[in-house]
Formats: C-alpha cells, structure tokens, sequence
C-alpha cells in the first residue's frame, strides 16, 4: 500500500520512462513486468536501427517532399477558402483562384512530387519486397521461406503512406496523357 504522494512520486520516477509527464500503456507493462523486461533497455534497443538502404532513403525523402508540398497546397487552399468568404471583389477574387488552383503551379509541384515519390518507393519495393514475400523454392526441396527484414517494415509503411497520399490527391491522370489526346480533349472542352 502506497500513500498518494509516494504512488505519484513513483510513477513520475520509475514508469515515466522518457520523463514526458504522461504514462503510456507501454511504460506502464514494462514496470508490471520490471523483473523480466529493463526500460532503459527497451528504449535504448528500440532506437537502434541498422542503417537503412539508399534506396529507401530516396522512397523516404521522395515522400517527405510529397508531404512538403501537400501542406503548400492546403496552406494556399485555406488561405484562398477563408478569403472566399468575404464579400465584394476580393471574396470573388478569391473564389476565382480557388477554382484555379487545381491548375495551378502547386498542383503541378505536388503531381510530380507524387509520381516521383511512387517511382522511388515502386523501386524500393521491387528490391526489397513486399512485407512477408515467399521467396523463390529452393533447389534442395525445402519449404519455401518467408522474407524478413528490418526494411519490410519501412517498405510496408511507406507504400501505406503512398496509397494514402495518392488516394487524397492522386488526380495525376492529366500527366499521363500524351500531348495529343490532351489537345483533342480541350478542344472538345472549349466547344
């Protein structure tokens, strides 16, 4: 039996592992469990990571730079959307752009960003595989293998991360067209 003062003392010395002021569920098994499991341990052995590939650095960096545009292209849409509601001139100003802005340079930054961040990750995928991938049967007649590795995890999320991003911006289909049918489609939108 503890009295409050000391519980709490004890709770912000021993459970806070990473002296945040709050007590996670994890911070909390790992001091039920104290007998078998270290918390400085634990943390320390989680922060470590081997290092990570190149080539899923570039899929990482492709999408911080996709992130990096997406909050430029809502930043400008706020701004357009808050500016809309004013009366007069500068209200219908601002509904015109916001109606523009789907053409705009922003736009056109975040698709490319977006097709360039889905190369890289395609090609980190194709390299590494996909997260628990059946490799190849082997030639001795054993059962095939499951692959694992620590980039799986990274491989998985990123390719999460990029069916997010595409599934809420992904309208890249204008960059796919050939020259050709583009024009073909805006004279058929100018008649």
């Amino acid at each position: 039996m503890l009295t409050a003062i000391v519980r709490k003392k004890e709770l912000r010395e021993k459970v806070d592992v990473n002296f945040d002021g709050r007590v996670s569920l994890l911070e909390y098994l790992l001091y039920q469990y104290r007998e078998f499991a270290n918390p400085a341990d634990f943390i320390i052995r989680s922060m470590q990571t081997e290092e990570e590939h190149p080539e899923i650095t570039k899929a990482r960096l492709a999408l911080e730079e996709v992130t990096k545009a997406m909050k430029a292209y809502e930043k400008k849409k706020t701004e357009l959307e808050a500016a809309a509601q004013l009366s007069g001139v500068k209200g219908l100003r601002a509904k015109h752009e916001l109606a523009q802005l789907d053409a705009s340079p922003l736009k056109e930054k975040l698709n490319a960003s977006l097709i360039h961040a889905e190369a890289m990750v395609r090609i980190a995928t194709r390299k590494f595989g996909t997260p628990g991938m059946k490799v190849a049967d082997p030639k001795d007649g054993s059962k095939p293998k499951r692959k694992s590795s620590p980039t799986a995890g990274a491989i998985w999320w990123m390719n999460r991360d990029l069916e997010e991003k595409k599934r809420r911006y992904g309208n890249h289909r204008a960059c796919k067209k050939s020259g050709a049918a583009m024009a073909a489609e805006s004279r058929k939108q100018s008649e």
